[in-house]
């Protein structure tokens, strides 16, 4: 197991830290578990433009019509995920 140490601004930390909690609970293991799908769900995302060849504003094009935030996209996926 690694280690990483980051620091974010205030709001932003805040702001993963609810999510978190409200998705996993306030129990041992609930930000770890997040910061781990937040991390993977980077790598995925970089993997597939860089696979794929995708311009960030071609990625933007294809998203244009969604009637949603993206913050609204990432929580119906997030429930997906998790199986709510």
């Amino acid at each position: 197991m690694g280690e990483l140490k980051v620091v974010l601004e205030d709001e932003l930390l805040k702001a993963f830290k609810e999510r978190a909690y409200r998705i996993f609970g306030f129990k041992k293991g609930s930000l770890k578990a997040a910061v781990e799908i937040a991390i993977r769900d980077f790598i995925e995302r970089i993997d597939l433009v860089q696979a794929e060849d995708m311009s960030i504003d071609r990625i933007r094009g294809l998203l244009r019509d969604l009637k949603v935030t993206s913050v609204e996209l990432q929580h119906k996926a997030l429930r997906l995920w998790v199986g709510e």
